[in-house]
């Protein structure tokens, strides 16, 4: 099944190791409850192995606990910071999260202060939006709402051709749930997309997961995702709220200069930097710089580190290019790329002061 760009891109952020800590860490060797005739086994020790699910002090994993919304909440926090080669700390002051609004019923004041912190992360990255704004991290996780989020998180790639699944029907994630299939995530069928999640399955689910992106190339390294989630275009002479007065002592005058959507871009090898109309003087803000791709990154790659992105209205008369959009609230960021294409040609950061 292949989805037309930007109908729904409902999928999110990288790629390499997170921790689900349960406890202490176990020996790779075995839990003492994970039999190795379980269908979870190796995936359980592997898991262990590579860091991204953890066991219990006493050697024991639980692989039969049920998991909680709140426990995928910090699990999936945990790897949206790790990605980021941040510590916890340095994440929250480097990307503002602290002022992310609240869940509703995860208030700033509430006991455990790790789950507000994630919680505003992974709403922030867009893996976990809630009903109504509420998070209810209490209530045990689904398989369907796991799909979810692991769709999300590790951006999978829409493949030809349409599973059968045999009781999805009516879940509001079916979607999501093909796309496991689609990437060899889950085998499961029927899938019992109502049932809760357990860690061995959660496990399995992670390390397929891992997996399939690592062995996916990446084109940008994760520092530059980081740069533009600040608003900061990685290498460039200058940034928005700089001026023309200001490039041009730097650079020098323009390779060229164009019209474009109300104002003029300046060209500088890969990067273009545009200031206003009508009235164009030295002294201009420098409103939008853009950056044009040596090697084109997939859209996939870009939404492991920026977060999912969702247009449900449906465009008639598509344009040559489309774009993947994320506000920022002083600045938007946006990367252009050929209509039904799979990579970026260029990357713009925009100010909206």
């Amino acid at each position: 099944m292949i989805r037309k760009p930007f109908r729904k891109l409902a999928l999110s952020a990288a790629a390499a190791g997170m921790m689900l800590g349960a406890g202490l860490q176990a020996s790779a060797a075995g839990y003492t409850d994970v039999p190795k005739e379980s269908s979870h086994h190796d995936n359980i020790v592997r898991a262990n192995e590579l860091g991204i699910m953890t066991g219990y002090g006493d050697g024991t994993f639980k692989p039969n606990g049920k998991l909680t919304r709140g426990n995928v909440v910090k699990a999936l926090g945990k790897y949206v910071v790790k990605q980021s080669g941040l510590t916890p700390e340095e994440y929250v002051k480097t990307y503002g999260t602290a002022s992310v609004p609240n869940f509703s019923d995860v208030p700033n004041s509430w006991a455990d202060q790790e789950l507000v912190m994630y919680s505003k992360i992974v709403k922030d990255m867009g893996i976990f939006k809630g009903s109504n704004n509420r998070l209810m991290a209490g209530n045990l996780i689904t398989r369907d709402q796991m799909a979810e989020v692991l769709a999300r998180t590790f951006a999978f790639r829409d493949l030809p051709g349409s599973p059968k699944i045999r009781d999805i029907g009516g879940s509001a994630y079916a979607k999501s749930i093909e796309i496991l299939f689609e990437n060899g995530i889950s085998v499961a069928n029927p899938y019992h997309p109502r049932a809760t999640t357990s860690r061995a399955q959660l496990a399995t689910f992670l390390v397929r997961s891992y997996d399939k992106v690592s062995k996916e190339e990446s084109v940008m390294p994760a520092s530059f995702y980081s740069e533009l989630r600040q608003g900061k275009v990685p290498d460039a002479i200058v940034q928005i709220g700089s001026t023309l007065t200001e490039l041009k002592k730097k650079a020098g005058e323009p390779e060229a200069a164009y019209d474009f959507e109300g104002g003029i871009r300046h060209v500088y090898g890969k990067y273009e930097y545009g200031v206003p109309h009508p009235v164009l003087e030295e002294g201009d803000p420098v409103t939008t710089v853009t950056y044009y791709f040596d090697e084109e990154p997939s859209l996939e790659e870009v939404m492991r580190h920026m977060g999912p992105v969702e247009q449900t209205e449906e465009d008639e008369d598509p344009m040559e290019y489309d774009y993947l959009w994320y506000h920022k609230g002083e600045f938007e960021v946006f990367f252009e790329y050929e209509w039904g294409g799979d990579s970026i040609d260029n990357v713009t950061v925009k100010s909206n002061r």
